[in-house]
């Protein structure tokens, strides 16, 4: 377990800059702007006003009016509303995570060879299964931690932003914001995601590793040019010979998931969410993005895609033990 414990700290010293300054940098940009959006947006709004907003019947000129025009109960719905949804302004730090997960992944154990590294390694008593598996879990719980960390403090410093200006406005909120019972559950609900996805990803994790351990140059072209060649050969042959294949399937549940199981939520375009009404309600919390996720388990396609990971990552342990470095 100590020995686990050093080769997760020892991936993330060498990839600190996409696992930890990637998402703090982009967070910190996206807040600057968001924020800046906001205070703008008010500013504008209270010295030169807008025409296009009606509130309860009645035109709305300068956002200063807007807390007049608006009932207690729908200043509270709105407060409901900035409580729930807060976190949804981090999502594109999660795409970045994706993307981050991905391109490690790929070059995990090619790289080593490629600069050679792999023969001091294996010079340790470490075995290659630790070596690959502390890889694995450091793109598919540690990176997830991490980014969720900086997400949180970036949502929670923008909700902040928005209550200080809302209430310069003449729309006071921050007590009932901060005494939503979701603005505290979302961090944890979203933390409670963390088995899906990690679940959810085994098959282009596996894939990328097990590319990454055999291919001897260029590993993208391999683990991603290969994949969509083979899509388009297949779709070609199907539309010349007239075959009754079923390539939309194949391109879906073979490609799709073998190459973007890494982004977080790929899982809803394959098990599309029920009542996806209710995430128009302006009450609507992180709870059911995280029942609908959970559901996900009850499905073949998820078990499948963990036992084809699996066996990808095994390949990958093996190859790594027998593979040329020469």
């Amino acid at each position: 377990m100590n020995t686990m414990k050093w080769l997760v700290k020892r991936e993330f010293w060498e990839h600190k800059g996409g696992f930890f300054w990637a998402p703090v940098v982009i967070g910190a940009i996206m807040t600057f702007f968001i924020a800046a959006s906001i205070i703008t947006f008010a500013v504008i709004g209270s010295r030169h006003g807008f025409q296009t907003t009606v509130v309860n019947g009645k035109t709305v000129s300068s956002v200063t009016h807007l807390s007049s025009l608006m009932t207690p109960e729908q200043q509270s719905e709105a407060a409901t509303g900035l409580a729930t949804g807060y976190m949804g302004a981090s999502g594109p730090l999660f795409m970045v995570l994706g993307f981050v997960v991905f391109f490690f992944c790929l070059g995990a154990l090619f790289d080593e060879r490629k600069d050679r590294s792999v023969l001091f390694w294996k010079s340790l008593p470490i075995s290659d299964g630790a070596t690959v598996l502390s890889k694995v879990a450091i793109a598919l719980i540690v990176a997830p931690l991490i980014t969720l960390a900086i997400a949180t403090l970036m949502s929670s410093l923008l909700l902040v932003v928005a209550c200080i200006t809302s209430a310069m406005l003449g729309l006071h909120m921050v007590g009932q914001v901060f005494s939503t019972s979701n603005l505290y559950n979302s961090p944890f609900q979203l933390a409670a995601i963390l088995p899906v996805y990690v679940m959810w990803a085994l098959p282009t994790v596996g894939w990328l590793m097990m590319v990454s351990a055999w291919a001897r140059t260029k590993p993208f072209l391999w683990a991603v040019g290969a994949p969509l060649l083979t899509g388009a050969l297949l779709s070609w042959f199907n539309a010349m010979f007239g075959f009754d294949w079923n390539i939309g399937w194949f391109w879906q549940h073979i490609i799709g998931r073998g190459l973007t199981s890494v982004m977080p939520g790929t899982w809803f375009a394959h098990h599309p969410i029920q009542n996806a009404s209710d995430f128009g309600n302006i009450h609507s919390d992180m709870g059911l993005v995280l029942t609908q996720s959970w559901q996900v388990f009850a499905t073949a396609d998820m078990w499948i895609g963990v036992a084809a990971g699996a066996a990808m990552i095994y390949a990958a342990i093996r190859l790594r033990r027998w593979k040329d470095e020469g």
